[in-house]
């Protein structure tokens, strides 16, 4: 495990942990500090010269690696090809969370098209959406299996259907699945309208249905959920979207299983 803190006048190195308890110490100890930031809001974020440092570090294995990020000011960069693509072939899969307030830098777009370019999830939005958004992205970890990542471009409304397929449990036993599925590849906007999927088995039972009493809401752009499946199951997944007009978007789906 790594961490380190970005946007500091004074750049601070990754942090390299063995256990989750040096880990939790380190996080109550290095929490984010207004005062040591920039001071301003014309710099950019360093967020990409800070990426390139992990997967150049030398020190361990970034292959399979899961990035998790929080992000209020945004980086100046438009162009992050060469770091996709080191991203790509080392099959790391990257979770952005940003603040739809920017306190600072230009670029938004490239944060979006880096978490998309590696089968992660980008979400936008702002205050208690924020948090929520970032705490239910960050619950990857629990299910780090990703074994559905569709992206779909879409306008106006729909429907869209994944055709049927059967998580990795094994046969017999029945287990917690996490589901995500973002609306928006930028901060939320009023095309936005609605969205509402299903989640079920091909001999009809209903898993999971979003809105519903029990559903996680909507934070931002991201709505992410657990959901009870069974191994011995083949499932099919259906959403219907509605947008007022017909710019196109993109709907990204993912799906993990301990």
């Amino acid at each position: 495990m790594a961490t380190v803190r970005f946007d500091t006048k004074q750049e601070e190195k990754i942090e390299y942990h063995t256990n989750y308890t040096n880990l939790k110490y380190y996080l109550f100890a290095h929490k984010p500090d207004p005062s040591l930031g920039y001071g301003n809001k014309t710099t950019g974020s360093n967020l990409y010269n800070i990426l390139k440092k992990f997967l150049n570090n030398g020190k361990v294995s970034i292959c399979g690696a899961l990035v998790l990020i929080a992000v209020k000011r945004y980086p100046d960069e438009s162009d992050v090809s060469d770091i996709i693509s080191q991203l790509r072939a080392n099959h790391v899969i990257v979770y952005i969370a940003v603040d739809s307030i920017s306190s600072g830098g230009s670029n938004s777009a490239s944060l979006y098209e880096v978490s998309f370019q590696t089968n992660g999830i980008c979400v936008f939005a702002t205050g208690s959406d924020f948090s929520n958004g970032f705490d239910n992205i960050f619950r990857v970890l629990d299910s780090p299996y990703q074994f559905i990542a569709q992206n779909f471009l879409v306008s106006g409304s729909g429907r869209i259907e994944i055709p049927a397929f059967k998580t990795p449990i094994p046969p017999g036993y029945s287990d917690w699945c996490k589901v995500a599925i973002t609306v928006q590849n930028h901060t939320l906007d009023n095309s936005f309208v609605s969205i509402n999927y299903t989640v079920e088995s091909t001999d009809g039972f209903v898993a999971y249905k979003f809105p519903s009493k029990n559903a996680v809401p909507l934070f931002g752009t991201a709505q992410t959920d657990i959901i009870p499946l069974n191994g011995s199951l083949s499932y099919k997944w259906t959403i219907n979207y509605y947008y007022n007009t017909n710019v196109p978007q993109i709907i990204e789906c993912r799906m993990y299983s301990y």
